[in-house]
């Protein structure tokens, strides 16, 4: 079964982390019971559109911040077609990234940057370089199939005065993480922050899942931070402006619109 994302269900893959509003019945559930649940609660809108701030913050502090939208569009049999486009500044305006989700495919990523006037398409072998500056990778930017991991329930712990399972996902395969922590939250489902650890099984970067709005009786975290232990580098993700199910046309998520800007 594959995820929008099992580290961007963390991250909020440019596709999010979503949580349909139902009830919950977690009490006494394994970890593999507490993942699936929350899998199966994510991506419930057919389509979303969202805009977003994104800011890099440095070793030293110092702030850039990007103008970013977001698209995505679900058409069942956990096939999904995301496009991202950078709006500002004029360094990045007119970058864009498309990924299509097919659950018994590999994802297929492409980048279109503006300068060189071409598309490129993300190989396997580039899946660990960091996209657009950010402490995120092109992994984190594809989908995963939860079935590729081992869980194990460590703990229960409360973040910022919630209550959360804590939650070991050990990849079947290293590739690109040794480890990730998971602390999901026990009320909704939603992942509070996470922990990856690199393929050495040094403590790589953590994730924080905040302001959690619902929109449409969908539970949104709209605030993002990702901090890198190692390089003491921060990407920080604000989304406004969130639409569900407004319909979207399938020529948007294509190497031809790539290239006309958002």
């Amino acid at each position: 079964m594959k995820n929008t994302c099992l580290v961007f269900f963390l991250f909020i893959a440019v596709a999010l982390s979503l949580s349909h509003v139902t009830p919950l019945y977690s009490e006494g559930m394994t970890a593999d019971q507490i993942i699936k649940k929350s899998n199966g609660l994510l991506d419930q809108a057919k389509n979303s559109k969202m805009d977003m701030l994104m800011t890099l913050v440095n070793d030293k502090g110092e702030k850039r911040e990007r103008s970013v939208s977001v698209q995505v569009k679900r058409y069942g049999n956990n096939k999904a077609k995301s496009i991202v486009f950078f709006n500002s500044p004029a360094d990045v305006k007119g970058t864009s990234f498309l990924v299509w989700t097919d659950e018994n495919k590999q994802d297929k990523q492409w980048l279109y940057l503006p300068a060189l006037q071409r598309v490129r398409q993300i190989s396997a072998s580039g899946k660990g370089e960091n996209f657009m500056g950010t402490e995120l990778t092109f992994f984190d930017m594809g989908s995963h199939n939860i079935d590729e991991y081992t869980y194990t329930l460590l703990k229960e712990e409360n973040v910022g005065g919630e209550a959360c399972y804590v939650i070991q996902a050990i990849p079947k395969k290293v590739e690109f993480y040794d480890k990730i922590i998971v602390w999901i939250r026990k009320g909704n489902f939603i992942p509070a922050k996470a922990d990856f650890h690199d393929t050495k099984g040094e403590y790589l970067k953590q994730g924080l899942f905040e302001k959690v709005e619902n929109i449409k009786g969908i539970n949104t975290p709209t605030h993002v931070e990702i901090h890198n232990v190692q390089n003491k580098r921060a990407t920080v993700l604000d989304l406004s402006n969130i639409v569900y199910d407004s319909g979207l046309s399938d020529d948007i998520f294509t190497e031809r619109y790539m290239t006309r800007g958002n």
